[in-house]
Formats: structure tokens, sequence, C-alpha cells
């Protein structure tokens, strides 16, 4: 038999019983139609569209609460598996969300994948460009995700050489990617927007530098899509990657990964996943057709015939086909205005209190962090008893926003947090 990737899964999706079938047909003409979209708000901030309470939520860059047309889209989900047992791959729009994140990030549906972080993505993309090797030369900064440190510290550890650019005033200047991006550089990688402090990359600007001296670039964008305009066509980046739970308003385990279609022949395979065959036929059952090996497959040559693994999650996938028609409707110009209002607030209250922030004054994302020696012992419990949910960390606070936030919350955090 010769299969397509979607016929492969089908037919384990069709191996039903004939009583698990019936019964499975009966239920489901029971099944509620899902609701449909929720218009976008006529104005920000949109708290009817959350079921917030009386919390102040300054956190959204730690995960983002679930709007009320997600929760009864994965309803709408988890009634269909009730009715269904037996899994039924296509009964989530996964193609849909796959072609609204690409159309939110201005990218080829085909260019995408799901996967399941930022942090497997970015691990994929470096295997798969061949490293660890000795002698490659990677470049990175030190406002890129802590959390990748150990990979760039274990390449370093296997012969790499791996150049880390440092900050300066909260930013990582382009003179400074200019002399670290030497010939022969196999790969930069950055986060498009920090998680430490929002500092925002001039992205084309890399990319052109890096490009110049044959270089590949990876970015993190998990603190910009969906929160600020990204355009990976328009940027040149070779590969990009986020998860859903922070601005595209998902859930842990399911993610985004972009591989510029020009950017697939610098790459060595290194993932082997029936999410990603474009023919498939065996040789070892009854009635196959005979062959030279146990199995004749071939792989697609887009992001998922590189990348795509195995079973994704129903529910995220479930949650993102509201909340990506949601950003849309909304607007990332929209979006990103109303942070922008929110936290020249912040930075202005809080710098009137004394606190020394780490949040360069003029950028657009919807981060701000400041320094505070000994944060999380002295402003833990004031937050808690002032109802105000936001990441403190050992030595430094990091209020963030989104389309929910007011003025009144900003008012409320300064309020709480006195002066330093």
């Amino acid at each position: 038999m010769k299969l397509t990737r979607r016929n492969y899964l089908a037919l384990s999706a069709a191996a039903l019983t004939g009583a698990a079938a019936c019964q499975s047909q009966a239920v489901s003409e029971t099944l509620e139609a899902p609701s449909p979209p929720t218009p976008a708000p006529t104005s920000l901030p949109d708290r009817t569209s959350f079921s917030l309470g009386s919390v102040v939520y300054l956190n959204a860059g730690s995960q983002h609460p679930i709007s009320n047309q997600a929760h009864r889209s994965v309803e709408a989900y988890m009634r269909h598996r009730e009715a269904h047992p037996v899994p039924d791959p296509y009964s989530l729009n996964s193609d849909g969300v796959i072609e609204k994140f690409a159309r939110l990030v201005n990218a080829d549906p085909d260019e995408v994948t799901f996967v399941q972080s930022t942090t497997a993505g970015e691990q994929m993309i470096v295997k798969s460009l061949g490293l660890p090797q000795a002698g490659a030369k990677v470049v990175t900064d030190t406002l890129h995700f802590f959390g990748s440190f150990p990979l760039y510290g274990e390449l370093e550890k296997s012969g790499c050489e791996v150049t880390w650019v440092k900050a300066r005033d909260g930013r990582i200047a382009l003179e400074d990617m200019d002399k670290a991006i030497t010939p022969g550089t196999r790969l930069v990688s950055l986060s498009l927007v920090s998680t430490y402090n929002g500092f925002e990359h001039d992205l084309k600007a890399v990319c052109d530098l890096a490009h110049s001296r044959g270089a590949l670039v990876y970015a993190d964008i998990i603190h910009a899509a969906g929160c600020v305009p990204v355009d990976l066509h328009a940027s040149g980046v070779d590969f990009a990657c986020c998860a859903s739970y922070k601005w595209l308003m998902g859930d842990f385990g399911l993610g985004f990964l972009y591989v510029r279609r020009g950017a697939m022949g610098e790459l060595k395979r290194t993932n082997f996943g029936y999410y990603g065959i474009s023919e498939f036929a065996t040789h070892v059952y009854p009635l196959d057709s005979p062959g030279e090996g146990m199995v004749d497959y071939a792989f697609t040559d887009d992001a998922a015939g590189w990348f795509a693994l195995g079973t994704h999650s129903h529910t995220t996938i479930a949650m993102l086909d509201a909340s990506l028609d949601y950003i849309m409707a909304t607007g990332v110009d929209a979006i990103q205005a109303h942070a922008v209002t929110l936290t020249t607030q912040l930075r202005e209250g809080l710098a009137s209190r004394g606190f020394d922030l780490a949040t360069p004054a003029d950028f657009r994302t919807p981060i701000v962090t400041c320094i505070y020696a000994d944060a999380h012992k002295k402003l833990s419990d004031k937050m808690k008893s002032a109802g105000i949910v936001t990441t403190i960390s050992r030595n430094r606070i990091r209020p963030t926003v989104s389309v929910f936030n007011t003025q009144d919350d900003i008012a409320a955090f300064l309020e709480a947090i006195g002066s330093a």
C-alpha cells in the first residue's frame, strides 16, 4: 500500500470495531457545533474576553491567561473526544492553525511546523546544522534566553568557538555583533525580544550582516509573536521558533518552528518522524506488494519533512485556533500600541520611585524589568497581599502587560511596590 502522510494517519484512526464506530457516530450526532469566533474588541483594554476576576495579572510574559473563546474551543474539542474515544486526528484545524501562524509572522505555511517547545526547536536547528563540530564558529549574546546558555556552553566544551556578545546599557549593539560575526561563522543565535529586559534586535540588520559573512541566523521569537510586529520573510531570518503559551495565548507543549525555504539546503537530516513523510509503503504484512526492503518512504521537502516528529497537543491546537483569530482580528499594531501606553506608565512610575530600570526607554515591547537586590525576598509577600501576579526573580522584578491590562493595574502595581 502507498500512503500519503495524511492517509497514513487516517488509517490508524479508521481501525475501529464496528460496534465502536456505530456508538461513536450515534453520539457525534448530538455534539454541539463549536462557538463562532469572538469579534475583535472595539478597543483595548479588553477584559471581557478573559476571566481574571479581581487579580492584577502582570505576567503574560511567563504564561498568558486563556481567553474565554479559547476555553470554549477546548471544551468543544473535549466533547468531540468524549464522543470519539478512538483518536480522530482530523477533528482539529491543525493545518489552519499553521496557516494562521504563518500569516501572523509573514511566512509560508510549508515553512512552518509544530514542535514541542522553543527549546526543542532551537536544539533541532543546532543539530541539523551539524553542531557541535570542532572549530565551528557560533555567535550568541547575553540577552538571549538564559535557558539556552547551557546549550552554547556545551557547544564550547565540544570544540565549537562560541562568541558571546555582551549587553551594554541593556542593549546588544549592532557594532558589537559586527565585530563578533566573522567570515566562517556558522550560526548566529539570538532572541528577537529578550526575556530578560524586552530589548528588541533589528533582526533584518543582524541577518544582512550575518549573511554577508556566510552565517545563518536563528531567532527565538517567543516574546515577540503576537505582541510586536514580526515579519520573518522581510527580516531574512533563516530559522525562528516559539512556544505558544505567552502572547500567542496558547498553552504548554506546542509551538512553531520556521525554516526559511532557501535555508533547507544547509541542513543535515537528524529527525525522522512519521509526520514528515510524503510516501509510505510497507513490504512486511499480508497482501503487501513486494519490495527490496521492509519499507519504502520519502519525506516532504518542507519544514514538516525536516522537523515534524509525532503527535501534538490537540487541546493547544484547539486553543490556538481561537487565539490566533483573536490576535489577528485585534491587530498586532493595536496590541503593541496598548502595551506601550502601559509600559511607559510603568517605566516612568518605577523611575520616579528610584528603581534601576534594565529595560531601554525607547523600546516598544510589553516587558519592563528593573534590578532590585533581594527582590524575591522583599517583594513576593507584598505583591501577593496586593493581589498582583508578576515575575519576581532573586534580584529583579519583571511586570509584563497584554490586551486585558489597564492603567489601573499599573497604578496598583506601583502603589504596591512603593519606593526602592
